[in-house]
């Protein structure tokens, strides 16, 4: 101030490095903005390292244009490190310039990747997805994932699926050839018959949807387990109820559960005994949804589940009672 700059001079004077770091925390749409500030600033945006299109872009910008018009050349126009890319605006459909958006992505660069289609039919990923060798973070809705068999990303931590077509005869080994995978969520994709969980490093997982059996051949770190079911109807014998627990029981780190309390129901078809075979050793934290108290076998399997947790610190149970769900913990 001393000098005689002004506080526009102060900031055009700073190093371009903290520049894009500044750039790099406003949500696109005032990134952009900043082109109209000086002939200086006109193309400083073009370096911003995340670019976000997602429903305050789809509110400020598009109006009565098209995002596909706009989107390539952002892309093209793009310099320098790109480390997230996000596509999420309302009401958009598969199309063939999601392929071109991603040509356009620097595969060495791109650490944050997340593309949800909102209507339509779902997006077959193309190939060059999987050559993303930094990818970190991948948020996929409504598309359809198939990878080459024992491809994966090296470096990915957070794996999000919603609504996506998955193999599941080539997805085991997908997950397995994700080594560093620490979380894993998959919310009413493709129905497994077996679910395969091969994850050294994973800690949490969330499953929303239908399996006939679960399976975690190497999860010695898996921590939380959230296990949701689409539909009551299994159609998978007598034996999947102490299947699960079975395979739940294998984790030696496993601290919190959440488990929908008529998935249990089945433990008692042959008379329910005080205990389970197997002991839940490691469980803290366990939360049972949907329980019904009318049922005198539920009632029955949950007990049988809460004494076969010897060190069990905290219960919730989520009742439903006429419709209306209420908690007890």
């Amino acid at each position: 101030m001393c000098s005689g700059r002004s506080e526009a001079d102060l900031i055009s004077n700073l190093p371009g490095s903290i520049i894009e770091n500044i750039l790099g925390c406003l949500p696109l749409r005032d990134v952009v903005r900043t082109s109209i500030l000086s002939r200086e600033w006109r193309y400083k945006w073009v370096t911003c390292p995340e670019l976000v299109f997602d429903f305050w872009f789809d509110q400020m910008f598009l109006g009565n244009h098209k995002l596909e018009k706009l989107v390539y050349p952002i892309l093209e126009l793009h310099q320098g490190p790109l480390i997230k890319f996000a596509l999420q605006v309302p009401a958009f459909r598969s199309c063939p310039d999601i392929d071109q958006w991603v040509d356009l992505i620097p595969s060495n660069t791109i650490q944050d990747f997340t593309l949800h289609i909102s209507r339509g039919d779902n997006h077959q990923l193309p190939f060059r997805i999987f050559t993303f060798n930094q990818l970190r973070k991948l948020k996929l809705y409504r598309c359809v994932l198939n990878p080459p068999l024992g491809k994966g990303f090296n470096k990915l931590l957070n794996l999000d699926l919603q609504n996506v077509d998955l193999v599941p005869e080539t997805f085991a080994s997908f997950i397995s050839a994700c080594l560093m995978l620490e979380r894993l969520r998959m919310i009413d994709c493709t129905s497994f018959d077996c679910l395969e969980i091969d994850a050294s490093k994973l800690k949490f997982l969330e499953f929303h949807g239908v399996f006939r059996s679960i399976s975690f051949e190497n999860s010695p770190l898996l921590a939380e387990v959230i296990i949701s079911f689409s539909s009551i109807d299994f159609g998978t014998g007598k034996c999947f109820s102490s299947n699960l627990i079975k395979s739940l029981s294998c984790l030696p780190s496993l601290e919190e559960l959440h488990l929908q309390a008529f998935a249990l129901e089945e433990l008692a078809e042959d008379g329910l005994p005080k205990k389970l075979p197997v002991t839940l050793e490691t469980l803290k934290i366990l939360h049972l949804s949907d329980m019904y108290f009318e049922k005198i076998e539920e009632i029955c399997c949950v007990l049988c589940l809460i004494r076969s947790s010897p060190n069990l610190q905290k219960l919730k149970i989520t009742a439903s009672l006429n419709s209306i769900l209420v908690p007890f913990v």
